[in-house]
């Protein structure tokens, strides 16, 4: 008999029958409630449509791949790097695909299909994650869904001057349109968390893929030292090694940038007309 898999109750017991252990390490904190999940598979960013097939990363115990198998039936496909849950996937749900492999190293770009991503991502791996979607796999997903701990998502939303705004803002804004969805309560995972989580949405940007490495060492470079000034980062970045250190006034006039501010002062556009100037230099 299966167990229901947003019953606390019940996972435990069941965890405990096949023991399997949560590891911490992994960020594995399990949703156990129905309406969250449904909610979570029912998020499609405004002015998209949702796409023939769906790939979620880190199954877990199956909460949520149960809702995106009522969706996306057999063309769903979860990528699971946990031998035991991965083992528990295979025996709760037939008939689907599912993958033994760390996502970061699972490539779909030699796939002819267009993915609609949808994960619960864990903390220590968020960023990676970030980057394997929004570069390794680009032009390969119509748009993401992630439960991420609130303060990424809040990392990734930041406004420029304040303590959250990074080299990773910066990245996922030149990559991407990502939206706040809501906040979900710590109270409905297993075990719980010691803190909230946030849903977020993620949709893909047309860019210029010979200015994306370009773009990745300047944003890089502006936050090399937060405290200190755009200019002194420059020249002493280890980013940005293959340019004359002498040019880093002539770029940064050129950029119509002052190089005495911080890094963390600059919006979007401003930093994307500075790689896009600099990137004529480059040795």
């Amino acid at each position: 008999m299966l167990y229901n898999l947003y019953s606390k109750r019940e996972i435990t017991e069941y965890l405990k029958e096949k023991s399997i252990f949560p590891n911490k390490n992994r960020g594995q904190n399990f949703l156990c409630d129905r309406n969250i999940a449904y909610n979570i598979a029912s998020v499609v960013p405004k002015n998209y449509l949702r796409g023939e097939f769906s790939l979620e990363i880190g199954g877990g115990l199956g909460a949520l791949s149960s809702m995106l198998i009522d969706i996306y039936k057999e063309n769903l496909t979860i990528v699971e790097y946990d031998n035991a849950l991965y083992n528990h996937l295979k025996e709760r749900f037939n008939n689907i695909n599912i993958i033994h492999k760390d996502i970061l190293t699972f490539d779909i770009s030699d796939s002819d299909k267009k993915y609609d991503v949808y994960g619960n991502i864990p903390y220590n791996i968020a960023s990676p994650i970030m980057e394997w979607l929004l570069q390794k796999s680009y032009g390969k997903w119509n748009y993401a869904v992630f439960m991420v701990q609130s303060d990424f998502a809040n990392r990734l939303i930041a406004k420029e001057d304040t303590e959250n705004y990074s080299a990773l803002t910066l990245f996922a804004n030149f990559m991407s349109d990502v939206k706040f969805e809501y906040n979900v309560s710590k109270e409905v995972f297993y075990p719980i968390p010691k803190v909230t989580s946030s849903i977020i949405s993620i949709t893909p940007k047309e860019v210029d893929i010979s200015m994306i490495n370009v773009f990745k060492l300047v944003s890089k470079t502006l936050f090399h030292n937060r405290r200190k000034t755009i200019r002194n980062n420059f020249i002493n970045s280890p980013y940005i090694d293959n340019i004359d250190k002498n040019n880093i006034d002539e770029i940064l006039e050129k950029s119509n940038i002052d190089g005495n501010v911080r890094g963390e002062t600059l919006k979007l556009d401003k930093v994307i007309k500075l790689s896009n100037i600099l990137k004529e230099y480059i040795n």
